[in-house]
């Protein structure tokens, strides 16, 4: 994988949409984002999860009940240009991931889905600049769990609740704790799982660190 590419799926085929459809999705759910928000970038990732589901995830058994669950495990190891931090720096910055995700989707006894479970147990999030060859990351164990109010439907609502670490740049400077968002249904991958783009913060506890990541960010990438 070239690590500072735009975006790169393990497997020939990612969910069964093209590299380059794939990266215009995401440029637009980042656009739809518009404010920097850290959970927001994580909301992308999760969205990204559904985009890969078949481009390297399996399909697991499932119990022989009428409406069971479908679990997901996918691989996924990708990169993508982050234009708000690229624009404040002046140089191109790229948001990666890279581990295992599991998706787990649950239907109510009408075969309606009502939530989805995604779990990154050795996942890791990390902003890099290919000009100057540096990078800042961490680990980033987070479950985030969506509550779907109309099947999963598009346009749809959807509730979007993220537990965890999302990441740590520094010393004092973490994403950690819970935050829930509201969110509306945009898209879906081949096999159904929903799409969300992220639109307002409900609440959150934790650690949060309150100011402006960009100057912060951009100054960790920076050349000598």
């Amino acid at each position: 994988m070239n690590r500072l590419g735009v975006i790169v799926a393990l497997g020939a085929a990612v969910g069964g949409v093209p590299p380059r459809e794939v990266q215009g999705r995401l440029s637009a759910g980042a656009a739809r984002r518009g404010k920097v928000v850290m959970g927001r970038r994580i909301g992308l990732l999760v969205s990204l999860v559904a985009l890969l589901a078949l481009g390297g995830g399996t399909l697991a058994a499932t119990p022989a009940w009428a409406t069971p669950p479908k679990h997901f495990h996918i691989p996924i190891n990708v990169s993508f240009r982050d234009d708000d931090l690229s624009a404040a720096c002046g140089f191109d910055v790229f948001d990666g991931f890279a581990g295992n995700i599991n998706v787990t989707l649950l239907y109510d006894q009408s075969g309606t889905l009502i939530r989805e479970i995604d779990t990154y147990p050795v996942g890791t999030f990390s902003f890099a600049a290919p000009s100057t060859g540096k990078s800042i990351g961490s680990r980033s164990p987070t479950v985030a769990i969506t509550d779907y109010t109309g099947g999963g439907a598009d346009g749809t609502a959807a509730v979007v609740t993220l537990t965890g670490l999302q990441i740590m740049l520094a010393p004092g400077m973490m994403f950690t704790g819970r935050q829930v968002y509201d969110a509306v249904v945009i898209d879906h991958s081949p096999e159904g799982i929903p799409i969300t783009a992220f639109t307002d913060l409900i609440s959150q506890s934790g650690n949060f660190f309150s100011g402006d990541t960009a100057p912060l960010v951009c100054a960790a990438l920076s050349g000598p």
